[in-house]
């Protein structure tokens, strides 16, 4: 009978070495497999599972070039090519803590390590097998998302006292929990902690618990659930969520780095790892965290080059704050490092106009760097295409509210589709640019409505000093050089050549602001005017001084 246990079953190895997958398939014929398939890469086993449905899934968790065995059970469970019926068994032969806790965290149906006897993959692959037999119905709802089918599923497996009663009851709890019946979800739990103080239970009424706001409780159910496993990083999490919802990112940044140290690929955890970062104020722990996103994505369904995009954002944000000029340079290279790498992924960046994207993160650093007028200039050189790309938009408005253009930021802003403000990094950033400004923009603001109040007065002097000032606020900003340059005329019209040399050189300097960039309508009529005015006057002074 054991030498059957495989028989009439389509296996499928994944492993990137040859040799291993010989073995591998002569220990499986033993058990009395004749129908297996091999792929070396975690792509290859996808388009085989689209292909064909396959009964038992052995897959290693490195493969080498492209997807891991943990990214491949991502997407077969996204794309709904894993069947209820179907095994998934993530093979190793490493036993790191940051590899077996991110793999176990998935639930795979197991999870073996190399080298491992024929004897105990075959008790596996049986226990397995009555499972998902048993539970055959119930492993069908979860597959289906039907949580109130998965709900009396459970209850009837746990009524009739059936032998896998204790794992209906974990499912039942969690799918109670996502149905937000946190009443019922308690008295299964505190049933089930009367009998056995168990992790799963600590951990499932500690977040039910975390929902009904109790604070103190959640957390002395995680400590007691990490005394028994100290490895439980979804404990770590939970308690990390405590703190910050009490207000204490300190101790909510210690959870949350203990927990990435243990299983650092999930991408719920470097969510919440970013939103601590940010409580704290902590741009480089902020920069960590995209960059272990983007690489979490970087090859599984979830890929999505906006990962990428935040990535480098997230390094010129975190420049942009830093008062060190070295750090400054590091982020810099940091930029360089990472937008080279992007260029050799070509899948990932296709679909997107990288080298608009490039050209706006130069820019932004050239701003950074004190070059402002190169930043304006290469700004006008894409201004038409920027417009037109939606993914790198956001963009456009980082690098006009650094120079100054805040009015035309603003409308940009409001262009961005409300999906794209929706991701979590990307809306962090937009708004941690808005308050980084908000006080120097006011500023401007400001002085710019008094310069044209005191304009208005004929007071010229004093009106030009304060555009002067705005302009020392935001450098680039076109409406506040075209106020120097009006007011700078006016004044020019009652001095003489020479004592107007300087007032004349003042208006060149504004002129470049403007001269050769995309302007609104209203800015582009006034900017020919006062150009024209410019130009008539040069031309009197000069004429004056011949006589």
């Amino acid at each position: 009978m054991h030498n059957k246990t495989l028989e009439n079953q389509r296996v499928l190895i994944v492993d990137d070495q040859r040799a291993f997958q010989l073995m591998f398939k002569g220990v499986l014929y033993s058990m009395g497999a004749t129908n297996v398939a091999f792929a070396l890469t975690g792509e290859q086993a996808l388009a085989k599972c689209s292909n064909a449905d396959y009964d038992i899934l052995f897959v290693d968790y490195h493969l080498g070039i492209g997807k891991n065995g943990k990214q491949l059970l991502e997407d077969l469970r996204q794309k709904k090519l894993l069947k209820p019926h179907s095994i998934f068994m993530l093979v190793t032969g490493e036993n790191s803590v940051p590899v077996v806790v991110s793999a176990v965290e998935l639930e795979p149906d197991d999870y073996l390590v190399k080298p491992f006897s024929q004897s105990v993959l075959r008790s596996r692959i049986i226990r397995l097998q009555k499972k998902k037999t048993q539970l055959a119905e119930l492993f069908q709802a979860l597959y289906d998302k039907n949580a109130e089918q998965v709900v009396e599923l459970c209850q009837q497996e746990i009524n009739a006292a059936g032998r896998y009663q204790q794992f209906c009851k974990r499912v039942l709890a969690e799918n109670l929990l996502s149905l937000q019946r946190y009443n019922e979800a308690e008295h299964l739990l505190q049933a089930c902690l009367d009998q056995r103080r168990n992790g799963w239970a600590l951990l499932l009424m500690a977040k039910v618990c975390f929902e009904q706001q109790r604070w103190l409780e959640c957390q002395a159910l995680c400590d007691e659930a990490l005394e028994e496993n100290r490895l439980l990083a979804e404990a770590l999490d939970v308690k990390a969520r405590c703190y910050l919802a009490e207000n204490d990112p300190e101790q909510a940044f210690c959870c949350i780095q203990t927990a990435t140290d243990i299983a650092p690929y999930s991408i719920h955890r470097q969510y919440l790892y970013m939103d601590i970062a940010h409580a704290l104020q902590d741009t480089h722990a902020k920069v960590l965290a995209s960059k272990q996103l983007y690489e979490i994505t970087r090859r599984s369904t979830r890929q999505d080059v906006i990962h990428l995009l935040n990535y480098i954002r997230s390094i010129i944000a975190a420049a942009t704050l830093s008062d060190d000029p070295q750090q400054c340079n590091r982020y810099s290279q940091e930029v360089a490092i990472a937008l080279q790498r992007a260029r050799r992924d070509d899948s990932l960046i296709r679909e997107t106009d990288f080298d608009l994207f490039e050209i706006l993160c130069q820019a932004r650093l050239d701003s950074l760097s004190g070059q402002q007028f190169q930043a304006k200039k290469t700004f006008a050189m894409v201004a038409e295409r920027a417009e037109t790309e939606p993914l790198i938009l956001p963009d456009t408005v980082f690098l006009l509210n650094q120079i100054g253009e805040f009015e035309q930021a603003e409308k940009l802003a409001s262009l961005i589709e409300p999906a794209m403000k929706a991701e979590p990094v990307l809306a962090r950033l937009l708004s941690d640019q808005q308050r980084h400004n908000q006080s120097q923009q006011q500023h401007f603001t400001q002085l710019n409505k008094d310069g044209i109040r005191q304009y208005k007065e004929g007071q010229h002097l004093a009106a030009l000093a304060l555009f002067e000032q705005a302009l020392e606020l935001a450098p680039m900003n076109t409406g506040c050089a075209l106020n120097v340059i009006q007011t700078s005329l006016q004044l020019l019209k009652t001095q003489t050549y020479n004592a107007a040399g300087h007032m004349l050189e003042r208006c060149k300097k504004a002129f470049r602001i403007v001269d050769n960039m995309p302007l609104p309508e209203h800015h582009r009529q006034r900017y020919q005017e006062l150009f024209s005015q410019f130009s008539q006057l040069k031309q009197q002074k000069r004429q004056k001084r011949r006589t």
